[in-house]
């Protein structure tokens, strides 16, 4: 049954553009009526609630969130990748200043010339950052603070004013070879090596041949 006073089907010509403008009128309408219920929402609220900003805060947070992606969750994933090289790089720096066994007298616990020559580099010569000097543990407390006292006169010439020398303990034994061992290489490695001059020539050649 058709409305009063409606057009029929047959009746307009213009049917599209009928139902074009009514989509118009019926989207008018649903903003109109989001605009009153947003109205009457704010209206509802206490006068201190500033939930429009809170919620333009939001967004404008979240927008630069992903357009600054995948910074700064990526940082943490490197720093996990770094830190190994970090702890190895540690490592590598503790074995290179350890004062083992072979750098103190048996009976006193002083520095033999080795270890005097040991605490001098790395006092004078490690980067800045790496000068702490690690002693390896005695066998006994009063051997190990021997070696440890000896090791803190020496360095102390070396420090700069006022700053104390670092010296920590280890129970981590150090690798290597004591230095009579290596010189004792060295020098019958140099004492074997050939003279350095050419072989003579196998067969010689005449001027005029």
């Amino acid at each position: 049954m058709a409305w009063v006073g409606a057009p029929t089907p047959c009746q307009c010509p213009c049917e599209g553009e009928v139902n074009h403008l009514g989509g118009l009128e019926m989207m008018s309408r649903f903003v109109c009526v989001v605009a009153f219920w947003l109205v009457g929402a704010a209206c509802a609220l206490p006068a201190n609630a500033d939930w429009i900003g809170q919620f333009a805060h939001y967004l404008a947070r979240e927008t630069k969130r992903r357009n600054c992606w995948p910074k700064p969750f990526v940082c943490a994933d490197r720093r996990t990748v770094r830190e190994p090289f970090a702890v190895m790089i540690d490592n590598g720096w503790r074995f290179q200043n350890m004062l083992g066994d072979h750098y103190f007298a048996d009976e006193t616990g002083g520095l033999t010339e080795a270890g005097r020559l040991k605490v001098h580099w790395i006092m004078t010569q490690a980067p800045l950052q790496h000068r702490s000097i690690h002693v390896y543990k005695a066998h006994t407390a009063e051997m190990t603070a021997a070696r440890v006292e000896s090791v803190r006169l020496l360095a102390a010439q070396f420090a700069p004013e006022g700053q104390a020398p670092s010296i920590m303990t280890s129970d981590i034994p150090p690798s290597g070879w004591p230095a009579a061992r290596v010189e004792a290489i060295e020098s019958a490695f140099s004492g074997s090596a050939p003279e350095p001059r050419l072989p003579a020539a196998a067969g010689g050649s005449t001027g005029g041949e």
